[in-house]
């Protein structure tokens, strides 16, 4: 099992930061929910995580999204000098 701090890409976390800010009760549960498990999902083994994608050293994986009918994909970066996997997108269908 390897280890890896995740951090999410500015412009990503600050678009997150508003829409969690914007919405109401229920769509800040949603998005608390989706920041969690990703965190706690690449921080570990993420190489073995996703689908590589034409960008370097990126994947792409689906989050669960339980309580809601949004389709929501991360795409992020593995950083193994530095132990670190980087968030860059965050895409949301639908919902």
């Amino acid at each position: 099992m390897t280890r890896y701090t995740v951090v999410w890409d500015e412009q990503v976390e600050s678009q997150f930061l508003r829409a969690w800010l914007r919405g109401d009760s229920h769509l800040r549960s949603i998005l608390t929910d989706i920041a969690n498990w990703i965190d706690r999902e690449l921080a570990v083994d993420p190489e073995q995580k996703g689908l590589a994608v034409d960008e370097p050293d990126a994947r792409v994986l689906a989050v669960p999204v339980s309580t809601s009918k949004a389709r929501v994909s991360v795409t992020f970066q593995i950083l193994p000098e530095d132990r670190q996997v980087r968030v860059v997108r965050l895409l949301f269908r639908g919902g």
